[in-house]
């Protein structure tokens, strides 16, 4: 169950780990590496053509806010991307509805309440089925194969926004699958995932844990 969080007096729903930073992007602020969150939501709905460029969070009217919560505390799938990014084309086109079908399935029952937020612990998820298997593995194995530099240093993956958003619009779908569960199953076991432009090996190895970076046997 979701709990609710004090959010400029409004009490919305907390974020789903799985959508990790990208929740921020879509929710708090829209920062110049927006890109990342677009091409996730590309990828993950298998809409394309999909683009933020216009879109500013603070546009958000407040039917389309609380919806948009309800949305992201649910773990990402094509469903609740492709929801997403109804409610992003609808601020960009300067309107301030929301799909009542897509609010009916979504909001919450205002008869029902909802724990409130406590303070915060780290808790870290793991997908069903990989209780053996580190959840950096499917995310640095792609990277490998990619050559994408990334760094991996506590519980921070350092990579360039930039070339991981050319990745998740690859034309080979099987790519942007894996890559996409890559980064959820990343977000679900607590890792933040960070922005490094012009990111090199060389400087992935110097920032790295050692063991983490792509390459490097465990």
């Amino acid at each position: 169950m979701s709990r609710l969080k004090n959010i400029d007096g409004h009490y919305l729903p907390t974020a789903h780990p799985g959508w990790g930073g990208f929740s921020e992007e879509l929710f708090h602020y829209t920062s110049r590496y927006y890109k990342a969150a677009e091409a996730f939501l590309c990828s993950l709905s298998g809409n394309p053509a999909f683009s933020m460029s216009g879109y500013k969070a603070d546009r958000l009217a407040e039917d389309q806010r609380a919806l948009l919560a309800a949305l992201l505390a649910h773990q990402p799938d094509a469903e609740t991307a492709a929801a997403i990014i109804g409610v992003v084309e609808t601020v960009c086109l300067g309107q301030a509805g929301v799909d009542a079908g897509i609010a009916a399935r979504y909001l919450p029952d205002p008869r029902e309440s909802l724990p409130l937020d406590r303070p915060e612990q780290p808790v870290h998820f793991r997908s069903e089925g990989e209780d053996d298997v580190n959840p950096l593995d499917p995310f640095m194995s792609l990277a490998d194969r990619l050559l994408m530099p990334v760094a991996v240093h506590d519980r921070h993956v350092e990579v360039s926004m930039r070339e991981l958003a050319n990745h998740l619009q690859s034309p080979n779908s099987t790519l942007r699958t894996n890559l996409h569960n890559a980064v959820i199953v990343l977000h679900n076991a607590g890792y933040v995932l960070r922005n490094h432009p012009h990111l090199t090996h060389c400087e992935a190895h110097a920032i790295s844990d050692g063991e983490s970076e792509p390459g490097n046997p465990d």
